[in-house]
């Protein structure tokens, strides 16, 4: 799955929002503070599709998911612990190899599935899949709108996905 795919299922009237995403543990340093996160690499509807808030500035922008500027927003704990008792907004930050500007700190929100949301960095996808150096994504996931079927926004997505690559062996879930 590539970004240009999760771009084309975007075009699908059934969707409210479409997410790439790309996730691995990575180093993030400021201020002679470093903490191991986990990071996603996303769209800029992922705090939408997942419902989840922005607690303080904003979330990612929706540059031209191929050029995405290096924008960073934190999770609770890693706003905290990078920045204790300051506001992060607009500091700089190290990902890995890769420099970036925080725009915004998520709201707490706790462990889902196992996984701690609050000590997680997002950046843009593109930018992930360039620090993991990966060529594809880990999924792309798609909220639809009300009124829709789930098996019809699956046949769709998959008529777009076949179109696009010439295969059928998607897992769509």
């Amino acid at each position: 799955l590539t970004i240009e795919d999760s771009e084309a299922l975007k075009r699908l009237p059934e969707a409210e929002a479409v997410v790439p995403m790309v996730q691995g543990d990575a180093e993030v340093s400021a201020e002679g503070r470093t903490r191991r996160i986990t990071l996603y690499g996303v769209g800029a509807e992922m705090d939408k599709a997942l419902r989840m808030q922005v607690g303080s500035g904003r979330f990612l922008p929706p540059d031209d998911p191929l050029t995405a500027r290096p924008f960073v927003v934190l999770g609770d704990k890693v706003a905290s612990e990078l920045f204790p008792g300051e506001n992060p907004i607009g500091r700089r930050v190290q990902i890995g190899n890769q420099p970036g500007r925080v725009l915004g700190v998520m709201e707490h929100k706790g462990q889902i599935l196992g996984f701690d949301m609050d000590d997680t960095v997002y950046i843009p996808a593109i930018r992930a899949l360039d620090l993991f150096d990966r060529e594809g994504l880990m999924e792309i996931d798609v909220l639809f709108r009300d009124g829709y079927q789930a098996d019809e926004v699956v046949a769709a997505i998959k008529r777009i996905l076949v179109n696009r690559h010439g295969q059928e062996d998607f897992t769509i879930t």
